[in-house]
């Protein structure tokens, strides 16, 4: 699992390759057999090859990374303005905003390095045998670790509700708005994610969900799922979040 988790930081930009190779040689041998320590040593001494011979450079994808999060922290900042909001729900606001402004001042690769780096590591033997070997709720549990990658686990819908049906049993609200925020704008259905928030009446994770993947959701079989509850409490908390995030429902 160590493997695949640096795999997947560096291939989504969570960590650059001084931090990927510092972890590489940080990892304890001893829980590998003595030919996965030679591919292991392999990897590391082909990934310093690569960066004595590559330049780090800002690409199109990093640019793009900088313009999103700013875009989510100035939303975030017009509905931390509202004086209506209860205290619970604007520290896990107040909470994401941190994590967007840590996020923004990270280094990460880019250009020919860190798509020399990618290839090393999507075409590692070693990787791809522990990747296939993670069930369902391991991968959930994988995918949740971040708010949002820009390439999630190429999965069919098939499998996509698999991983919701696992984060209903367990109940990981968390989780679930973590996955349909990662595969956003990738062709997936989200149906079995909003109907678990109203049948959970959980207007926090409901209205974040329409927040963050709104082109990915209909929007109109989505209110009448809502107002069908006949929840005046809830159905007015949602209304009223949602046009604090200036999203007309």
């Amino acid at each position: 699992m160590d493997l695949i988790t640096l795999m997947y930081k560096y291939i989504n930009r969570f960590i650059n390759s001084d931090e990927l190779l510092k972890s590489l040689e940080e990892l304890d041998l001893n829980k590998f057999s003595n030919e996965e320590k030679v591919s292991i040593n392999k990897l590391i001494d082909d990934i310093k090859i690569i960066k004595d011979k590559t330049a780090n450079e800002i690409d199109e994808i990093e640019k793009n990374r900088l313009k999103t999060i700013e875009k989510l922290i100035c939303d975030i900042n017009k509905i931390l303005e509202s004086d209506n909001l209860e205290k619970d729900l604007r520290e896990k606001i107040e909470y994401r905003k941190e994590y967007l402004l840590e996020d923004k001042k990270k280094v990460k690769d880019g250009g020919k390095l860190y798509e020399s780096i990618y290839i090393l590591l999507a075409d590692n033997d070693l990787i791809n045998h522990y990747w296939d070997l993670m069930n369902d709720y391991e991968l959930l549990e994988f995918i949740a670790q971040y708010i949002s990658v820009p390439m999630p686990p190429q999965i069919n819908q098939e499998k996509f509700n698999a991983l919701v049906k696992v984060g209903v049993e367990k109940d990981g609200r968390e989780w679930l708005w973590r996955l349909a925020f990662n595969y956003n704008r990738k062709n997936k259905d989200f149906s079995l994610i909003e109907d678990y928030f109203i049948e959970k009446k959980d207007d926090y994770y409901l209205t974040e969900l329409i927040s963050a993947v709104p082109e990915d959701l209909n929007m109109k079989k989505l209110k009448k799922k809502v107002m069908a509850t006949k929840d005046k409490i809830f159905i007015d908390k949602v209304k009223s979040t949602l046009k604090d995030y200036e999203i007309e429902f």
